[in-house]
């Protein structure tokens, strides 16, 4: 008779083995699950979080043509310096990294302290 974890284990169901779609180098994602999640992206979180780890053109990974990321980012303007070294900001490229919904940390964490403050009805 055993005791502990092996009787334990002993007793459990086996779970039954699944093979995702996206498993191993040759799997894929639905593209059309991921485009609507970076809209929902686009539309909702970036106001607070940020991509800025992924480029513009990694857009092109979930379906989007080349002609499609542009035409999404050609409203977006980036800082940069200019050629006489003064700050500039300049339309998107499809190499640039997804801006940051804030300046730097300080900033984030004020909106943060902001959005939770409750209001008081006058």
């Amino acid at each position: 008779m055993a005791f502990g974890p092996a009787a334990i284990a002993a007793d459990e169901p086996k779970l039954p083995e699944l093979h995702w779609h996206f498993e191993g180098p040759f799997g894929t994602y639905d593209r059309a699950a991921a485009q609507r999640g970076y809209q929902v992206y686009k539309e909702v979180c970036s106001a607070c979080h940020s991509m800025s780890l992924l480029a513009y053109r990694n857009l092109m990974e979930i379906g989007l043509t080349e002609n499609q990321v542009k035409g999404l980012i050609a409203d977006i303007q980036l800082p940069d310096i200019g050629d006489d070294g003064a700050a500039i900001e300049r339309p998107a490229r499809l190499s640039d990294h997804f801006r940051k919904p804030f300046a730097n940390a300080l900033a984030a964490a004020a909106a943060t302290v902001a959005r939770r403050r409750p209001t008081s009805a006058s």
